[in-house]
């Protein structure tokens, strides 16, 4: 099995230690820097990191709290695998508090956070027409950071960029499928439309709809990469 950790940030800042191990950690499982399966080694993290071990301890707890880290007994930490049950329940969550903020945003949203959203949209567009999905995967990132600060309910902001941070490797899945980039900016295209239009029920069912329509795109190549890893 693959045993590597990430480098930690350039520079040491005021940041807690725990927070910084943690941040570093969640943002490279989920851009897939460090892919599922991998062994994290806490003399390397405590380097990479300048940590403690007991900070690595307990950093590792909390990023196995929320489903990013696996720790087995007497082996140690290693970076949790989704299993297709478990996506099904990351998309199920997803399109609940997803289409409950694109609601929120087309009620109480000002006219700056919707040029904002329309600007993130337009980014998206430009990132689509590039061809690159890293790209692609920032803008999307930068639309929903928008969506959220447009929503203004901080405990639903939280839930979400936490569950953005698991979902983003699956995103990767959809958004690679044959024909599923145009259809994904047909359909945030929709969402700001109505939020821009302050159509609460319309964003809600469009914000419903465009995770329905990427869980569709996802788990049946999920499914297949599963069933290729146990041959």
């Amino acid at each position: 099995m693959q045993e590597t950790t990430t480098a930690a940030p350039a520079a040491a800042t005021a940041t807690p230690p725990r927070t910084r191990l943690v941040g570093g950690l969640r943002d490279a499982i989920s851009h897939g820097l460090l892919t599922q399966g991998t062994r994290l080694n806490e003399r390397e993290l405590c380097e990479s990191y300048d940590v403690s071990r007991t900070v690595v301890r307990e950093g590792l707890r909390q990023l196995e709290g929320e489903g990013f880290v696996t720790i087995e007994a007497n082996r140690g930490a290693l970076v949790a695998k989704i299993s297709y049950t478990d996506a099904e329940h990351l998309f199920e969550v997803r399109g609940a508090l997803e289409s409950l903020a694109c609601a929120l945003f087309a009620r109480r949203g000002t006219v700056a956070h919707k040029r904002a959203l329309a600007a993130c949209t337009s980014r998206v567009a430009k990132a689509m027409q590039g061809g690159d999905l890293t790209d692609v995967l920032a803008a999307k990132d930068a639309f929903y950071d928008a969506l959220l600060e447009g929503a203004g309910n901080s405990e639903l902001t939280s839930a979400l960029r936490l569950l953005h941070a698991r979902i983003r490797l699956l995103r990767r899945y959809s958004l690679s499928a044959d024909n599923r980039q145009p259809e994904s900016l047909a359909e945030i295209t929709a969402i700001c439309d109505a939020i821009v239009a302050g159509d609460i029920e319309g964003a809600r069912r469009a914000g419903e709809y465009h995770v329905a329509q990427a869980s569709r795109a996802a788990l049946p190549r999920i499914f297949d990469d599963l069933c290729r890893n146990e041959t």
